[in-house]
C-alpha cells in the first residue's frame, strides 16, 4: 500500500534497532560522497527523493531468508588496510522485537541517511598509494552554517546545490560545531539530539553568545532547516509488499531496478542467483570468492562479480551472452550444481596467471582468464600440477602463457568478448585432452578478424607502443624478472628525458631539423621507456642520460635492457640508442614468449 510515511529520524532509528534490514538479493552500497551530500541538500531544499519499496516479511518466514544489516561506518575498500569499517554488509538476524521491513528499493538513500547522521565514510585521498594507512581519511558529514542557502553553492552543471554539506576528517574535527576554512560547520548527526525547537533555539543562543558569527540569521536558519528536514518532514514515502512469494518479490525487485542506471547487470544477476540457489548462499559465495581471488593468491588481483558470473555461464556450458534472461531457474540450478568445480577451475586459472607474473595492473582483460579456467575444469589439472610436472607439461604451460600474453597484447577480447569466448569454448570441446590447442584457437580468432600469434608484425606493433598505455605497461613488465607489480608502484619513465628531446631543445643543441623532428616524435616510444619506482624516478628527473647512466652499475644495464656502449648514451645518437634497445627488447620478448612464428 502507498502513502505510508516516516521521517528521516524515524527511518534512522528503525535501521539502528534492526527493524529495517536488507534481503540477500540487494547489492552493497555504491554511492559516492557527492551523492550523499546531494541527497541531504535535496531534502533541505524540500525536493522529493522518490518512493521506497519495502517487503513486510512475516515472522514465520524469517528463518527462510538470509538478511543483512545496514553499514554504519563505510569504507570504499577494505582489502588494502586493516579497519573496523565495512565495504560490505554483514549478515543479520531479526530479534523478533520489531516490525521487520526488508528494503527492496531505497537502500542507497537509507544507507546515506544512516552514514550521514550516525556513521562515518572512509575514502582514499586522490593520488595516494592504497597500502599507506595515511592515504585513507575517515570522515563525518558536516553542514556549513555560514553559507547562505539562498546563494547556490554550485553554479552551473546539474547539481544546483544550495546547502553546503561536506565530509570532514574525523581526526581533525570531533566536535558538533567546528571552525573549518573560516566558516562554522555543524556535524549533521548532532541534530538528532534536538528534536524540540525550543531545545535547538537554546543551543543556538548559547553557542552564538560566545562566538564571532558574521551572519547569525543564516547560522540559525541552516540549523532550523536541518532540524525540520530530519525530525519533522516525512520524506520516506514507501510502498509495502505484503505477499510472501519470493518469485513475486524478485520480479518486483528486477522491474524496479532494471533501468540501466540504478543497478548493474551483475547486481541483478546475482540477485536472481541468490533467490534461486538452494545449497549455497550465492551472495556470500561470490563476494567472499572475489575477496579470496584478489587478496589470497600469489599476486594482488582485481576481479569482480561480473567476471565470476560471466565465467559461470561459460564454464557451465550455458549461453555466453550476458543477459538477465540467461539466468532462468534451470540455468541457475545448473550453475549451482557445478559451482564447486567452477570455483576450483577459476582459482587454478587465476593462480596460473599470477605465476606468469600477470596480476591486477597487468591483466588487461579478465575475460582472457576464462578459457584457461574452462581448460582446467575440462582436464581436472591444477596450476600446481603444471608447475610440478615441469618436464611432462612444460610445453602445455608455455602454450598457455604464450596464448595469454599475445591475446592481451593483441587486445583479442576487446569489442567482441562474447563471440571470442564462445568460439574458444567450442575449440576446447572439439579438441579435448591435456594439451592446450593454441593453433586451433588462433585459427578461430583469425576467422573473427582478430590478430593472433607471436610474429615479426606483432613485435613491430609492440615497439610502436607509447608511454601511458596499458599495453605499454604490460609489455614493460614482461622485460623484468622477479618483480611483483602489485606490491610496489612503478612508473613508466623516459630513459632519455622527454624535456631534452623537444624539437626546439634539439635544434638549440645543433641537431638538424629533420633529425630533431624524428627524435621528438619517438621520445615516447617503448624503446625509450623503463619502469622505475617513484623514488628512482624522482632521483633521475631530467638528468642527461649520459651523466645518469655513467653512475649506474652493470646490473642496472642488464635489468633495464640498456645498451652498454657509451656512444648510444649521447643525445645526438638517440636514433642509434633506439635501434640497439629495440633489438634487446625483441630478444627478451622471444625469451618470454618463445620463438617468432614464420
Amino acid at each position: 500500500m502507498y502513502d505510508q510515511r516516516v521521517t528521516i529520524r524515524e527511518a534512522v532509528r528503525r535501521i539502528e534497532n534492526g527493524d529495517y534490514l536488507l534481503p540477500a538479493i540487494q547489492r552493497e552500497i555504491v554511492w559516492e560522497r557527492e551523492q550523499i551530500t546531494d541527497l541531504f541538500d535535496s531534502v533541505l531544499q524540500g525536493y522529493p527523493i522518490g518512493t521506497f519499496l519495502y517487503w513486510d516479511l512475516h515472522e514465520e518466514n524469517w528463518d527462510e531468508y538470509t538478511m543483512y544489516g545496514f553499514i554504519k561506518n563505510y569504507i570504499t575498500s577494505t582489502k588494502w588496510i586493516e579497519t573496523d569499517a565495512q565495504t560490505r554488509n554483514s549478515k543479520a538476524k531479526p530479534d523478533g522485537a520489531g516490525d521487520l521491513k526488508l528494503i527492496l528499493d531505497g537502500q542507497q538513500r537509507l544507507s546515506s541517511f544512516y552514514i550521514g547522521l550516525k556513521g562515518t565514510y572512509t575514502y582514499k585521498e586522490p593520488y595516494q598509494w592504497y597500502r599507506n594507512r595515511s592515504s585513507w581519511t575517515k570522515s563525518r558529514l558536516y553542514l556549513n552554517l555560514s553559507a547562505d542557502p539562498r546563494v547556490k553553492a554550485e553554479e552551473g552543471g546539474d547539481r544546483n546545490t544550495r546547502y553546503q554539506f561536506e565530509f570532514l576528517s574525523a581526526e581533525k574535527y570531533d566536535q558538533a560545531l567546528v571552525r573549518h576554512e573560516d566558516d562554522w560547520w555543524f556535524r549533521a548527526g548532532a541534530i538528532l539530539n534536538y528534536s524540540d525547537t525550543m531545545e535547538l533555539r537554546d543551543y543556538i543562543d548559547k553557542k552564538t553568545a560566545g562566538l564571532e558569527i558574521e551572519n547569525e540569521g543564516v547560522f540559525r536558519q541552516n540549523l532550523f532547516d536541518l532540524q525540520q528536514a530530519v525530525h519533522d518532514q516525512k520524506y520516506i514515502t514507501y510502498f509495502e509488499e505484503q505477499k510472501q512469494d519470493i518469485d513475486r518479490v524478485l520480479e518486483i525487485f528486477i522491474r524496479t531496478n532494471d533501468g540501466g542506471t540504478q543497478l548493474s547487470k551483475s547486481d541483478l544477476l546475482l540477485s536472481i542467483a541468490q533467490a534461486n540457489w538452494k545449497e549455497y548462499d550465492a551472495r556470500e559465495e561470490l563476494t567472499s570468492f572475489v575477496d579470496h581471488l584478489n587478496t589470497q593468491l600469489p599476486m594482488t588481483n582485481s576481479y569482480g562479480k561480473d567476471f565470476l558470473l560471466k565465467s559461470s555461464l561459460v564454464l557451465a556450458d550455458l549461453p555466453v551472452r550476458y543477459r538477465v534472461s540467461q539466468f532462468k531457474r534451470e540455468n541457475v540450478a545448473k550453475m549451482e550444481a557445478e559451482w564447486p568445480e567452477i570455483r576450483r577451475a577459476i582459482e587454478e586459472a587465476a593462480t596460473l596467471v599470477n605465476n606468469f607474473g600477470i596480476g591486477g595492473q597487468t591483466l588487461l582483460s579478465r575475460n582472457a582468464v576464462i578459457p584457461i579456467a574452462y581448460y582446467f575444469k575440462q582436464t581436472g589439472l591444477t596450476a600446481e600440477k603444471l608447475r610440478r610436472d615441469e618436464r611432462e607439461r612444460v610445453q602445455t604451460k608455455r602454450d598457455i602463457k604464450r596464448w595469454l600474453l599475445t591475446s592481451l597484447l593483441h587486445g583479442t577480447f576487446s569489442g567482441s568478448a562474447d563471440s571470442v569466448l564462445n568460439r574458444i569454448r567450442e575449440v576446447l570441446n572439439d579438441e579435448p585432452g591435456e594439451t592446450f590447442p593454441v593453433a586451433a584457437i588462433e585459427t578461430e580468432m583469425a576467422d573473427l578478424g582478430k590478430v593472433t600469434g607471436f610474429n615479426e608484425e606483432m613485435i613491430d606493433n609492440v615497439l610502436e607502443y607509447t608511454k601511458g598505455g596499458n599495453r605499454t605497461f604490460l609489455t614493460l613488465t614482461l622485460l623484468y624478472d622477479q618483480i611483483d607489480f602489485g606490491s610496489i608502484q612503478y612508473h613508466q619513465d623516459h630513459i632519455f628525458p622527454s624535456a631534452l628531446l623537444t624539437e626546439d631543445r634539439l635544434l638549440e643543441s645543433g641537431l638538424d631539423r629533420d633529425r630533431a623532428k624524428a627524435f621528438d616524435a619517438h621520445a615516447d616510444r617503448l624503446a625509450n621507456l623503463q619502469l622505475l619506482t617513484g623514488r628512482e624516478n624522482e632521483a633521475k628527473q631530467d638528468t642527461p642520460v649520459e651523466e645518469w647512466l655513467a653512475s649506474r652499475d652493470e646490473s642496472f644495464y642488464d635489468r633495464h635492457l640498456i645498451p652498454t656502449d657509451p656512444e648510444t648514451h649521447r643525445i645526438e645518437n638517440f636514433d642509434l640508442f633506439l635501434e640497439r634497445r629495440s633489438e634487446l627488447i625483441r630478444e627478451e620478448l622471444q625469451s618470454v614468449l618463445g620463438p617468432i612464428e614464420e
